[in-house]
């Protein structure tokens, strides 16, 4: 797991990177009116990291081992806010600190409030950044698992948001400075990729008024009984 102060996402050239993906949250944060955000993120010194939310009341938590610890305590899988509590939710990397992120998925398309917006930063899989990762861990680093974009989109379809498209962030290769010369071409080789992805208001759709229809009594056809008749 990614925890201690001594791990990857601690690293210049990650930090680098961590802060360029957040330079695109104001932009983002700017689509809703305002209300309650929630800014997960992959390790306790990325909290240090400047953002400018400033509409919101944020709340701030970080992966550490399998929970999550920060401005609360808790599981992973088991939030402690109540459904829709939130009207802005990031989520920087904290998937890929994560051995098991579906459950996590789930309990943050629920603290989503309907009409929200939610932001998943993620290390691309394809990218040369993982061979850098791989030459860390070999020096005693824990390993980042990076999740798969269209897992993260299939896990957000089934709990009913409606995910972008996918844009790539970084360089191809870390860089401490974060100016590293970048070409469209390698755009699919970035080191981080971002999806945003929408949770739709519920529509209550008028039913159409039926005319009523005006119903004439029938004599009755009855033959009366001898009965009736004496």
């Amino acid at each position: 797991m990614i925890t201690g102060p001594d791990n990857l996402f601690a690293l210049p050239e990650v930090e680098a990177l961590l802060r360029e993906e957040l330079a695109r949250l104001p932009a983002l944060a700017a689509r809703q009116p305002g209300g309650r955000a929630l800014l997960l993120q992959a390790g306790v010194a990325n909290r240090a990291l400047p953002v400018d939310l400033r509409h919101f009341g944020v709340t701030r938590v970080h992966a550490d081992r399998a929970a999550i610890a920060g401005d609360v305590v808790c599981a992973t899988d088991a939030l402690p806010w109540e459904d829709e509590a939130f009207q802005f939710v990031v989520v920087q990397h904290a998937g890929d600190a994560l051995a098991h992120p579906d459950a996590f998925i789930d309990e943050l398309a629920r603290v989503l409030a309907a009409g929200g917006s939610l932001v998943w930063f993620g290390f691309n899989p394809l990218s040369p950044w993982n061979l850098w990762m791989h030459w860390q861990a070999r020096q005693g680093r824990p390993l980042p698992r990076p999740v798969q974009t269209d897992y993260v989109r299939r896990r957000l379809l089934h709990e009913h948001l409606t995910p972008g498209a996918v844009e790539s962030i970084g360089p191809c290769w870390p860089d401490r400075g974060g100016k590293a010369q970048r070409s469209s071409l390698l755009a699919p080789l970035s080191g981080a990729w971002m999806l945003v992805a929408l949770k739709q208001r519920a529509v209550l759709t008028p039913l159409h008024r039926r005319p009523l229809r005006r119903v004439t009594p029938q004599p009755s056809l009855a033959v009366p009984s001898r009965r009736v008749r004496a």
